[in-house]
């Protein structure tokens, strides 16, 4: 039997990249819901297979950057210990309001995505983006 997803839950999550695993960052990411996935995957893909040519190839786009950028914004939902550079203090995350993908979400404020490192970037977006696949244990089942 399936159990559904908690669109609202958070897990924490602490990158592999950290410099100081005895007293880490620590990232709050949770789930994108179905629509906002849709928006965000259907924003930063194309697919175009239309041509007057049989023998022409469809053409496939991705904007990985974008993509990642707004899996962060909207699937980061909390951050500890994450120094900023000019106050060298802890950041207090306060999100934005903004209007995505049909209603009102509270978002990840652009001056906060920026002090992530890229690689970083990356390595949050690819958690947050894999949230709301199944785990082995419940394919199992």
């Amino acid at each position: 039997m399936f159990t559904g997803i908690d669109i609202n839950a958070a897990r924490k999550f602490i990158s592999k990249l950290d410099p100081d695993q005895n007293n880490p960052t620590v990232f709050h990411i949770g789930v994108l819901d179905p629509v906002l996935r849709a928006e965000v995957d259907d924003e930063t893909s194309i697919f175009k297979v239309s041509s007057p040519s049989p023998d022409d190839k469809g053409d496939i786009k991705f904007k990985w950057s974008r993509r990642q950028l707004a899996a962060i914004k909207f699937g980061l939902k909390g951050l500890e210990n994450f120094l900023d550079p000019q106050t060298n203090k802890p950041v207090e995350l306060s999100f934005d309001t903004i209007s995505y993908a049909g209603k009102m979400r509270q978002a990840v404020p652009d001056r906060i995505i920026a002090m992530l490192p890229y690689e970083l970037r990356q390595e949050l977006a690819e958690a947050i983006l894999n949230e709301s696949k199944l785990s082995g244990e419940e394919q199992k089942n």
